[in-house]
């Protein structure tokens, strides 16, 4: 909490005027630049969230969320390898192009919804809109990796990336490995981030902030184990 230097009252963390007597408790930010926070979150997430959450206008979220659909996508097409179902390498990608943003959309919507409630059970203050908008800034890593390393796995490996007939690994092990450990890095980036975000968003300490984080974990997990049984 905040408590007002005129009047005393406490506030809440992300109050830009007092409830009670209107004074300014803090600078106000309108819009987020996109390229100073992405900066930020590499430099002082803590800041970049707390940042993100004062922001009246909560820009770029539909881009974010739909960029890490894309990289969902794809992912699942990996994990269940489906390489093998699509006749060309440009269908494959379209697809992702085109169920990624919706996709997205929907699981950034679905996790905040379970952030903020575990959040709430835990004691913290956040509200949903803050919750998805620090949820998916979370997910920059998982952008990044998309940018940077998905085009280098199709330039390498094709459609054969998401196959097992030949697998990757025997195709050239080395490139595999190094490609899927850049991936997984930016998947625990990301999870290191949301427990920053959890913290900044709820006002509470890192105890609290693990455990939504495995909570998260675990239902993706199920997700996961579901998919691949499906």
């Amino acid at each position: 909490m905040i408590a007002c230097t005129v009047c005393g009252t406490p506030n809440d963390d992300f109050a830009v005027v007092c409830a009670s007597c209107k004074s300014f408790l803090q600078a106000k930010v309108d819009n987020l630049n996109l390229f100073e926070t992405l900066w930020a979150l590499m430099e002082s997430p803590r800041a970049a969230f707390r940042r993100i959450a004062l922001a009246r206008n909560k820009n770029y979220v539909i881009v974010l969320s739909s960029l890490a659909g894309i990289a969902g996508v794809y992912a699942v097409i990996w994990f269940r390898t489906l390489g093998p179902r699509f006749p060309n390498l440009a269908l494959l990608v379209g697809t992702g192009l085109l169920a990624g943003p919706p996709a997205g959309i929907l699981l950034v919507y679905i996790l905040s919804m379970i952030v903020h409630r575990l959040g709430k059970l835990l004691g913290g203050r956040g509200s949903y809109r803050n919750v998805r908008a620090v949820v998916t800034y979370a997910a920059v890593p998982v952008v990044y990796s998309l940018v940077l390393v998905f085009p280098v796995e199709i330039a390498l490996f094709g459609t054969y990336f998401f196959s097992n007939n030949p697998p990757p690994l025997v195709i050239n092990p080395a490139a595999y490995v190094v490609l899927l450990g850049m991936d997984g890095a930016a998947v625990l980036w990301s999870l290191a981030l949301l427990v920053e975000a959890t913290v900044v968003v709820n006002g509470f300490g890192r105890g609290r902030a693990l455990v939504v984080a495995c909570a998260v974990i675990c239902l993706t997990s199920l997700a996961a184990f579901g998919l691949r049984h499906a």
